[in-house]
């Protein structure tokens, strides 16, 4: 089984910022500020799916990353 953790990171201080952070908290990502950033984390929502989904919303790539991390979990057989 393996686990992933998608985390979107923004980067813009305007209003385009807090437009982006209402829509990834609607979305269920939960929010928290680090290093002078906002970084949204899900480990429900898809890469490809989040990604599509900002585009669709108006939002532009260079106003935010996109970073998975996979974890495997192991389990005794």
């Amino acid at each position: 089984m393996v686990d992933h953790v998608l985390q979107v990171t923004v980067d813009a201080r305007d209003a385009r910022e807090a437009a982006l952070a209402e829509a990834l908290a609607a979305r269920g990502f939960s929010l928290r500020r680090s290093a002078g950033r906002l970084l949204a984390e899900s480990t429900v929502v898809e890469a490809r799916e989040a990604k599509a989904w900002l585009r669709s919303l108006g939002f532009l790539d260079r106003e935010y990353r996109v970073h998975v991390e996979f974890s495997r979990q192991w389990g005794f057989l």
